[in-house]
């Protein structure tokens, strides 16, 4: 009996420590699996938030990343490319533009600068090879791409009527079509054609400078002028001139601006144009491209 008893204490401690053992165990694994779940967590949070974000990068992001371009521009056209008040500073649209499109692309700009001509030698430079990338409101004509490449166009540039701000007779180009207003027009610009084509030829008066054409207005020699719509909305928000535009831009798609490119680069790395237009349609559809165009155009 003793013997039994004996045996019986043995069993009932052994259980005792087998539960006591059980308990211990069981507090640790839930604390471990408390942990790993926890480390999981965190874990899938990060994937998710770096494949979100991967999702939202373009396939074009640093594409051109070790690659450095010679970037030009022409400082004349506000509000496109143009001088700040220090005379040194380059600023407007297609700065801020090039500017968006390296964040995306990676490429380095040349000296850091982006140099700075008239349209004349900045045609032939990109034509020769000496720029390899050009930004400046210009026109992507079938002339032009016989000796460089273009990206696709960024902005559309239409033309507006614009006459004397106490002037309630003129809404609309529909206005001068009669021939009974008088209509000031630079020679040579996108104006000038239209102008040349569907207004009454007795009713116009040619100027050799926009600014010209503009003053006649103010000084009531001419009732209204037609100019491009970017570059007259800059022109009155900054007070250079004191008319208003009337009507809805028209005659669009006859001056779309687009970057050209020298056929050099683009022999260099075949893929850099396709790489540009992309990014461009990234900034279009996150609506980086309105906010430029808010900033430096309406």
């Amino acid at each position: 009996m003793k013997k039994k008893k004996m045996i019986s204490l043995f069993m009932a401690f052994g259980m005792a420590a087998t539960l006591l053992a059980g308990c211990g165990s069981s507090t640790d694994s839930s604390g471990e699996t408390e942990e790993t779940a926890s480390a999981a967590e965190e874990s899938s949070e990060s994937e998710s938030a770096a494949a979100e974000e991967t999702a939202d990068a373009p396939s074009c992001q640093g594409a051109l990343e070790g690659v450095t371009l010679v970037v030009g521009t022409s400082g004349t056209y506000a509000p496109f490319s143009y001088f700040a008040e220090d005379g040194v500073t380059l600023q407007g649209f297609d700065i801020d533009f090039l500017y968006a499109l390296q964040d995306i692309l990676g490429f380095e700009i040349a000296d850091d600068t982006i140099q700075d001509m008239d349209y004349s030698p900045l045609g032939t430079s990109i034509s020769q090879g000496t720029l390899d990338i050009a930004a400046a409101a210009l026109c992507a004509t079938d002339e032009r791409k016989e000796s460089m490449n273009f990206t696709d166009i960024y902005y559309d540039a239409g033309i507006v009527v614009v006459v004397g701000v106490d002037n309630e007779t003129i809404t609309s180009v529909d206005d001068l079509t009669g021939g009974e207003y008088t209509v000031a027009i630079q020679s040579g610009t996108i104006a000038y054609e239209y102008a040349v084509a569907n207004l009454p030829e007795d009713c116009l008066q040619t100027y050799d400078s926009q600014a010209l054409a503009y003053k006649a207005v103010e000084d009531g020699q001419a009732d209204a002028t037609i100019y491009d719509q970017p570059g007259t909305a800059y022109s009155i928000k900054t007070g250079e001139i004191n008319l208003k535009i009337v009507g809805d831009e028209f005659y669009t798609g006859q001056a779309p601006y687009a970057l050209a490119l020298s056929f050099d680069i683009c022999e260099e790395y075949p893929e850099i144009v396709d790489d540009f237009n992309e990014a461009i349609a990234y900034l279009e559809e996150t609506g980086k491209m309105d906010e430029i165009k808010a900033a430096w155009c309406d």
